[in-house]
């Protein structure tokens, strides 16, 4: 149907459009039934959740368990997250977190809304039992030497030294 629709359009010079219930899935704003409730804090593309749930117990039987943020780590602001989306993340709390960096000066920390990775459902932002996770952190280290068992790879803009340094952002390479 789409291949007719696309076809009649470019012949007449028009613009094809899709039917309101096919059109393309868009970053931060993924159907429901593409996601996959992994905790109360984490909803992640439904292919992923099965190796982020391996990675868990993995990190867990090794004794540095890892798991998805449950908190915004803000201290010391005196301002919370509207909710937490330490995976999956709406267009809306993009925003949100966008607008709070650059309040801030620093809008190199968030991605544009609708550009970031968490708006397709994977990427993890991660916390263990000490909480945030740090380039120090035992959760860190259980990850850097597991992760990539996992299909779960630490960007380059995120590794220590960059400007945009975050020990706890993992994302899913499959």
């Amino acid at each position: 149907m789409r291949i007719v629709l696309l076809t009649l359009a470019l012949s007449f010079g028009g613009v094809a459009c899709l039917p309101p219930g096919d059109q393309p899935p868009q970053n931060g704003r993924l159907p429901d039934n593409t996601l996959t409730t992994v905790t109360p804090s984490c909803r992640v593309a439904n292919d992923v959740a099965p190796s982020l749930s391996r990675l868990r117990l993995a990190s867990w039987l090794d004794g540095a368990p890892v798991a998805p943020e449950t908190r915004s780590y803000l201290d010391p602001l005196p301002v919370t997250a509207p909710r937490i989306e330490s995976c999956y993340r709406s267009y809306e709390m993009q925003q949100w977190w966008r607008d709070l960096d650059c309040f801030f000066g620093n809008c190199a920390l968030a991605a544009v809304p609708g550009t970031s990775i968490h708006g397709w459902g994977r990427a993890v932002d991660f916390e263990d039992s000490a909480g945030k996770l740090t380039f120090t952190s035992a959760g860190y280290r259980w990850l850097q030497a597991h992760a990539a068992a996992y299909g779960f790879v630490h960007p380059a803009w995120a590794e220590p030294g960059r400007p945009g340094a975050e020990a706890w952002h993992w994302e899913f390479a499959g």
